[in-house]
């Protein structure tokens, strides 16, 4: 079975404590399991912001826009951001955080 399938059937459990100044979530894709990472970083107003890391935010088709995702990221709703993030063509694997 393929990683992303595995991902799909037993998500892994996500727990953020705190507030955290910088967050990589490693990522999975449907097409060939093919591996990304995102980094969303704090900012020095106290907001956060996601970077691709050179691919274009559309390319992973998630049903929410990226400034929502940041914005429930900004309130402390780590929850809704893994979900959000994850109704697109790629699942969360990991996180790791700071």
């Amino acid at each position: 079975m393929s990683k992303y399938r595995d991902l799909l059937i037993k998500p892994p459990v996500l727990e953020v404590y705190g507030k955290p100044r910088e967050m990589k979530i490693d990522l999975v894709s449907c097409m060939c399991d093919n591996e990304y990472r995102w980094t969303i970083k704090e900012n020095e107003d106290g907001d956060y912001k996601i970077f691709t890391h050179g691919f274009a935010y559309s390319n992973f088709q998630t049903d929410h826009r990226k400034d929502d995702i940041e914005w429930a990221a900004d309130a402390g709703e780590w929850d809704e951001v893994f979900e959000m993030i994850n109704t697109g063509t790629s699942q969360i694997e990991s996180i790791k955080y700071r």
